[in-house]
């Protein structure tokens, strides 16, 4: 299957494009489908059972919503700068590749654009990925450096494109294939927010016999693991100085586990033990014992309740988004787990600012009260959100109000 627009795909049939009525849930690009009829007819009545699967949990936090199929390679761009170069996100995706059955492969975009000091921070980040066995490239769609070589590597496999909006994945198909096969957009200069240039999955075959699935940008990804075994499993440097622990260990500060000392001598990469602190936190739905908090899953920071005020902190000091776990302080599970962005403040009784939250997977807003500690800087920025674009003509401001 190529792509799909509501009841009707687009299949790949005896080296031509062929469209089918399609009434089997679930079906993805990269299925092998089953068809029935004739040419003026066509349906599809099942699906083949799938050698690999990339899939990630939905908008409610709890039903799984697959990606693509069948897939020998899984692709995260991202890139130096416009938008900011992502690690934690590229963890998140790593894991979802080896947990789906996929070799795992960065590419590195818009090279071309970065300081000297953003690129080697991004090369920095790379190396830990390519310690644990993930090649990487670095590429330019505008300059078409790097293009060659990533092409050659893509060669023969089946492989799917994923990553924030904004990386340029619609623009490095269109670098690939050597000609326009996608729209192309442009990161927001105010939000630094890229804009949803490609909207369903296509999979389409470039020169050479590579074939690409292109998959719409994201700004958060969930990964729909089932327990902290899988959750380890997907962090495999952890596995040689996991066999040092005690059965049970989760690698929270327990003694003698062989993950933490192996972290305290440099082994492990602290980047890399915060994204699965945070991804244990999000399957397990307990808080991380090592610090009474847990890890912000926005920008990567250890939460404390130290200046809290109440002892039970709610969202990040440092980037002020929250994770939707609780409805009340201690319950912890009862949320669909996903980031909540701080998108305005208000005053409540007494003068007391509070910040309100909006979950990015769900949609629920909720609101905290600020804390001692929390950014100022970012506290203000939402305050004046609103007068940024306020909704009347600026010029009417002079005039004499009756």
């Amino acid at each position: 299957m190529l792509s799909q627009q509501g009841s009707r795909i687009e299949v790949a049939l005896d080296g031509t494009t062929v469209f089918a009525q399609c009434r089997v849930p679930g079906v993805v690009p990269g299925d092998l489908v089953q068809l029935k009829g004739d040419a003026w007819n066509r349906l599809v009545v099942s699906i083949s059972p799938r050698t690999t699967e990339l899939r990630r949990l939905g908008a409610d936090g709890r039903k799984v919503k697959p990606i693509a199929a069948n897939l020998d390679l899984g692709v995260v761009v991202t890139t130096v700068t416009d938008p900011a170069f992502k690690p934690r996100l590229i963890d998140r995706y790593l894991a979802a590749f080896w947990r789906g059955g996929m070799k795992p492969l960065i590419v590195l975009n818009k090279v071309d654009l970065g300081t000297a000091d953003e690129l080697a921070h991004a090369r920095s980040e790379l190396e830990a990925f390519a310690a644990v066995g993930v090649p990487w490239f670095e590429v330019s769609c505008s300059t078409g450096d790097g293009i060659e070589p990533l092409r050659e590597a893509l060669v023969g496999q089946l492989s799917v494109l994923v990553g924030h909006s904004g990386v340029g994945k619609s623009s490095l198909m269109n670098a690939l294939s050597g000609h326009r096969l996608a729209a192309t957009g442009h990161v927001n200069e105010d939000t630094g927010k890229g804009r949803h240039t490609t909207t369903t999955s296509h999979l389409r075959v470039l020169p050479g016999g590579a074939r690409v699935i292109d998959t719409p940008g994201v700004r958060t990804f969930a990964v729909d693991f089932e327990s902290a075994e899988e959750v380890e499993a997907a962090f495999p440097e952890f596995a040689r100085h996991a066999r040092r622990c005690e059965p049970g260990c989760r690698h929270q500060g327990e003694e003698g586990c062989g993950v933490g000392e192996a972290l305290a001598r440099g082994e492990i990469h602290p980047g890399r033990y915060k994204a699965y602190r945070g991804l244990l936190a999000e399957t397990t739905g307990e808080p991380d014992p090592t610090f009474g908090g847990f890890v912000c899953g926005h920008c990567g920071a250890d939460v404390v309740p130290d200046g809290a005020g109440s002892g039970h902190r709610n969202h990040c000091p440092r980037c002020l988004h929250s994770r939707h776990l609780d409805t009340r302080p201690g319950d912890r599970a009862s949320g669909c787990g996903g980031d909540m962005e701080p998108v305005a403040v208000w005053v409540r009784r007494g003068g007391e600012w509070a910040i309100i939250h909006r979950c990015g997977r769900c949609g629920a807003f909720s609101s905290n009260r600020i804390a001692a500690d929390d950014n100022q800087f970012v506290l203000l920025s939402l305050g004046a959100r609103a007068l940024a674009n306020p909704p009347f003509p600026v010029d009417r401001l002079d005039q004499e109000v009756v």
